[in-house]
């Protein structure tokens, strides 16, 4: 379960994008032939991009060095050799 107090930042997105969108698509005069599309299906194009655009930001060259770099600063557990900090339990 997530934190209610915490935003998707992919939901916020998705809402400008159907905001933007709806005030286009359904104020604009149309044809008797031309069908406005259900807001629903403009809604779900709307996260799809939102999740596409999250996916794209994530392969910047800028968010992909700083990955990098915290990559690298982080500390591995697993390959610290602590043999030397941690003696035996037997006192000769």
């Amino acid at each position: 379960m997530t934190n209610p107090e915490q935003k998707d930042p992919n939901l916020e997105l998705a809402r400008a994008l159907f905001i933007g969108m709806a005030q286009r698509i359904y104020s604009a005069p149309g044809s008797a032939e031309q069908k406005k599309p259900e807001p629903k299906a403009v809604a779900a194009l709307c996260f799809r991009l939102a999740e596409a655009f999250d996916a794209a930001s994530r392969e910047t060259p800028k968010v992909k060095a700083a990955l990098e770099a915290a990559s690298k600063a982080a500390v591995r557990l697993d390959e610290v050799d602590l043999s030397h900090v941690i003696q035996s339990g037997d006192k000769t």
